[in-house]
């Protein structure tokens, strides 16, 4: 029930920006939410009638090329968000935002959007349109990309200089950067710590800073260079990011020549907690 009530919140936010913060402002959305706008505003074409013909053409397209099981994820949101735009339509009759301007119209409506994406998609859903014509295509090639959604956004960009001119043409632009960036924050979330990879010829005083005076469990790893063929070992630990910057100078004021790569990690589990210790 909890993962249908998340589908759902996902598609009535989508359509709350759609029809408050996108059509009333001429701005044009990502996808094909985009292109419904665009239609809208050339010949007033009602944009929730369009959204179900297309999904609904496209999930009966992949249910023959990608089966019953993969089509299943478009089934919902597909649907969901074409009838909540139009059951939607008419709240500009209730709020009001005479003295919104544009560029806030632009950026609240691209970050509810990408809410709305992020909750579908943490489900293992997919939004419909753009997303099922990626997947079919992805179906038939060995390499996985992003090919079609691109040349759709393309469209929908070219389409809104033609109608509104350059500047429209930037605020859609600036729709679809955030929406792909709110969509992927959400999902993986903002970065809280640093995984540490260290190479040193001064193992134990490096050992010893981490784990006596920083308080920090670290694991090793035995290698041996692809090129030199010397065997060595890895250090890896994981610093909270506040954190990360003294493990760095404390390493390199003990090795200044210390091989130190760092990545970014999104969630630590059991952090501190090695396998004997966990055994026990």
């Amino acid at each position: 029930m909890k993962k249908y009530l998340k589908i759902i919140a996902g598609s009535l936010l989508i359509a709350l920006a759609f029809n408050v913060f996108f059509l009333p402002y001429e701005i044009v959305p990502n996808g094909i939410y985009g292109i419904a706008a665009l239609l809208n505003y050339k010949i007033g074409y009602d944009p929730s009638l369009f959204l179900i013909l297309v999904n609904f053409s496209l999930i009966i397209i992949s249910l023959i090329a990608l089966g019953e099981h993969k089509s299943k994820e478009y089934v919902w949101p597909g649907l969901l968000i074409p009838l909540f735009i139009f059951l939607e339509s008419t709240l500009n009759n209730y709020i009001a935002l005479e003295n919104f301007e544009k560029i806030m119209a632009v950026i609240t409506g691209s970050f509810i959007t990408g809410i709305g994406y992020s909750l579908i998609y943490k489900e293992g859903k997919n939004v419909g349109g753009a997303d099922i014509i990626q997947d079919i295509i992805n179906s038939a090639t060995i390499y996985r990309n992003h090919f079609s959604s691109y040349i759709i956004e393309g469209l929908v960009l070219l389409g809104t200089l033609i109608t509104f001119g350059l500047e429209n043409m930037i605020y859609s632009l600036i729709v679809i950067v955030i929406v792909r960036y709110m969509t992927t924050r959400t999902k993986i979330g903002i970065s809280s710590s640093k995984t540490f990879y260290i190479i040193t010829t001064k193992e134990v005083e490096v050992k010893k800073y981490i784990m006596e005076e920083l308080k920090n469990d670290l694991t090793e790893f035995k290698v041996k260079g692809g090129y030199s063929k010397n065997k060595s070992k890895i250090l890896m630990t994981v610093m909270d990011t506040k954190s990360y910057y003294v493990l760095k100078e404390g390493i390199l004021l003990i090795d200044p020549k210390a091989f130190i790569s760092i990545v970014d990690s999104y969630e630590v589990i059991n952090k501190n907690v090695t396998l004997s210790r966990a055994d026990k």
